[in-house]
């Protein structure tokens, strides 16, 4: 895969508690965005079937985002913390989750099969951490939790533009890529980025580190994991 560097490509993903915490655990970072199952986003050769499975999932998972979304309405400490994590909340609820839909449509998966699609053992255990880390941690736990996903996926659609060898012609994966690597989730994933240094600071973040970066490289592990949610049979 071509050689990505993030102080080159993206140095926001450098910088502050976000950077940090991503440098600290490199090389499970490293696992988590170059997957087999990303690589082969990128060369256009998954199996429709495990892509599909992973579509299901990760509707299913956006839901317990929400609901992570919502507990984050609930932990902040201002009424202008609160409108941060609602827009949130409001976007993916009332945008993301139609679109995610519609784009299972066009691989054959109709809405029905999502509602009543079983949650994955790996959905499970990463979803139900992100939430436990919600109610029992404040604000900055959840954030940092709820991290990975946020940063990580903008990441691997940053590296797949970046790579020459990503397949564009007659990829059915590129839609997909381009949706993570584009300038609209960017933009999303720098404002988070931007939301996490602003709790980070105001809730002590540098006394907290120890704690904070076990929370962050367990999300990581539980990333890595989801894209096992592909497999087939």
């Amino acid at each position: 895969m071509h050689d990505w560097q993030a102080e080159r490509d993206w140095p926001l993903l450098t910088r502050g508690l976000a950077g940090r915490l991503r440098q600290d655990c490199m090389p499970r970072w490293l696992d988590f965005v170059r997957h087999p199952f990303v690589q082969g986003m990128g060369a256009g050769t998954v199996s429709p079937d495990a892509f599909r499975n992973f579509l299901i999932q990760d509707y299913l998972y956006l839901i317990q985002y929400v609901r992570a979304c919502a507990l984050a309405v609930h932990k902040a400490d201002s009424v202008a913390g609160m409108r941060h994590a609602a827009q949130l909340l409001s976007g993916i609820l009332d945008t993301e989750l139609s679109m995610h839909v519609a784009y299972c449509r066009g691989w054959g998966i109709e809405e029905a099969d999502l509602e009543g699609a079983e949650e994955s053992l790996e959905l499970l255990a990463y979803s139900r951490f992100i939430l436990d880390r919600a109610q029992t941690g404040d604000l900055l736990d959840l954030l940092v939790t709820m991290a990975p996903c946020l940063i990580g996926y903008a990441e691997v659609g940053a590296r797949l533009h970046a790579d020459p060898a990503t397949r564009r012609e007659g990829n059915p994966y590129w839609s997909w890529i381009a949706l993570y690597g584009g300038d609209e989730y960017t933009a999303l994933v720098e404002d988070g980025i931007s939301r996490l240094e602003q709790v980070g600071a105001a809730y002590g973040a540098q006394m907290r580190y120890p704690a904070l970066r076990r929370e962050f490289e367990t999300s990581v592990r539980l990333e890595t994991a989801f894209w096992a949610t592909a497999r087939c049979g």
